[in-house]
């Protein structure tokens, strides 16, 4: 009864509170990016502009100081002239072009990204789905971005918040089997049977707080659209630069910064949102494999974590009677090892994969809302010293005053 309880609430705590968020801001930049996209259009035109300018009496002089190697600027001007009528005819386009380079280049890094994510912890949607209750809102399809990225995006944090629930549970299941009637057996079991609500209190809210960072890593993934959607015009003048002659550094260097760079951003938020849980499957191996009798295969009880069923599951007994202080002890250095080392274990992964993490905005949103928790709860903890102990001073004056008032009314009497 009792773990029903807590597994209730475990649910209904650890559920996808930034999915909310991620969907409407995602919303208002995909709708206000369509809408304004021939306003952001006409000035990175007017600045492709400037920088052609700049380019072509460079490439005049260049040429002259050449002793005109080049008279025709075949492999300068003409090419860069070519390129720059077919952007500005992409450009005349409209908004569709940049709605087939995302059908085309993130959706899919996105569904690849779900799919191996899910692999990876055994799951399916279904079961994603019932454990995570969150459904997207209904969206127009006429934006910046599909509707399809934004699902397949919030099926990835889902996925991953749905693993939260059995981490954390995993610790509840920990903390449940601490008391029991084996932690009267001796005073070495007591201690023993104490050390282990420690790891199992410090597996669950360590995975907690891990969780509630979590739910601020659509941040990166948000300002990497919304500065993909706002330099793509810009981002699509300066290929005409590309492999170009005389064209000076600075400007190879703002295409750069404006085009693939913003690409790879994009891509490495979406393989960010997913790679969290790659890393925290590893680390669950290990700390499955201590709660699992020895010789024994360790599959069935990560199926039980992953799967959020680990109270329907019970720790194996031998294992735990087994356990020594000592060894509980070395669980919980390792346990502060492993959280500390989750951004390497993160960075070796993603590294084979060629792409890097992105969750610079993330972290930093993180870290503000935990200020911002404990701002608030030391001032609710002023507030309400300063109210008790007002009411502890006023209370004696006003009891003395009426007792004053009650003496004095005893001596007017005749």
């Amino acid at each position: 009864m009792i773990d029903r309880l807590i597994e209730t609430v475990i649910d209904n705590s650890v559920q996808c509170w930034g999915c909310g968020v991620f969907d409407s801001l995602f919303q208002i930049v995909s709708s206000a990016a369509a809408k304004i996209y021939d306003v952001f259009s006409g000035i990175c035109l007017v600045v492709f502009g400037i920088l052609f300018t700049i380019f072509v009496l460079n490439v005049i002089w260049q040429n002259m100081k050449s002793g005109m190697g080049d008279p025709w600027m075949k492999k300068s001007f003409q090419k860069v002239f070519i390129s720059s009528i077919i952007a500005l005819s992409l450009l005349g386009v409209g908004v569709s072009v940049p709605r087939f380079i995302t059908m085309v280049v993130f959706e899919p890094v996105a569904n690849v990204t779900l799919i191996f994510t899910q692999k990876m912890v055994n799951t399916t949607p279904e079961v994603v789905n019932e454990s995570v209750t969150y459904e997207p809102v209904q969206m127009s399809d006429d934006g910046f971005y599909r509707p399809q990225l934004r699902d397949t995006v919030i099926s990835i944090m889902k996925t991953t918040v749905s693993q939260f629930q059995g981490y954390v549970k995993l610790g509840a299941a920990i903390v449940s089997e601490a008391f029991t009637w084996r932690a009267l057996l001796g005073i070495g079991a007591l201690i023993k049977h104490i050390t282990l609500f420690l790891v199992g209190f410090a597996l669950a809210w360590g995975f907690f707080k891990l969780f509630f960072r979590y739910c601020c890593y659509f941040a990166d993934f948000i300002i990497a659209m919304a500065m993909f959607a706002f330099f793509f015009p810009l981002s699509l003048m300066m290929y005409a630069f590309k492999d170009a002659e005389w064209v000076p550094k600075w400007i190879l260097g703002i295409g750069d910064k404006v085009g693939v760079a913003q690409i790879k951003t994009l891509i490495n938020s979406i393989v960010t949102l997913g790679s969290v849980v790659i890393s925290y499957t590893v680390i669950m191996v290990i700390i499955a494999k201590f709660f699992t009798a020895s010789g024994t295969d360790v599959n069935a009880l990560m199926n039980a974590i992953t799967g959020g069923q680990i109270f329907e599951m019970d720790l194996d007994t031998e294992s735990l009677e087994n356990v020594t202080l000592f060894s509980l002890i070395a669980l919980m250095y390792v346990l502060s090892y492993i959280f500390d080392q989750i951004p390497e274990i993160t960075k070796m992964i993603l590294s084979a994969f060629g792409v890097s993490e992105n969750k610079q905005y993330s972290e930093q949103l993180a870290d503000d809302m935990t200020k911002f928790g404990k701002t608030l709860k030391n001032l609710v903890s002023q507030k309400t010293k300063t109210i008790a102990t007002h009411g502890a001073s006023s209370a004696p004056a006003g009891s003395g005053g009426g007792s004053g008032g009650g003496s004095g009314g005893g001596k007017a009497k005749p």
